[in-house]
């Protein structure tokens, strides 16, 4: 399935290149995928994963992508 990762700041820094990457934040997943295993693909510190969006709604980690969701990821905001 081809799902949508959009990794923000900081995050970013960690993703290793990946024949899974298909280009415009696409990515080849297996069916089946949760937002943990993502994280974990893209050797993301999951305490640094702190903001999870599917589709523009909250998630978590444990919630299971489907072809072409639209997944963000953001690191622990501050500021005021």
């Amino acid at each position: 399935m081809v799902v949508e990762i959009k990794v923000f700041a900081s995050l970013r820094n960690f993703i290793p290149p990946s024949e899974r990457y298909l280009g415009d934040d696409k990515w080849e997943l297996p069916e089946g995928f949760k937002v943990e295993q993502v994280i974990e693909m893209l050797n993301i510190p999951i305490r640094q994963a702190k903001v999870l969006l599917i589709n523009g709604r909250k998630a978590t980690s444990d919630c299971f992508l489907k072809e072409n969701d639209v997944l963000h990821i953001f690191p622990p905001m501050c500021g005021g």
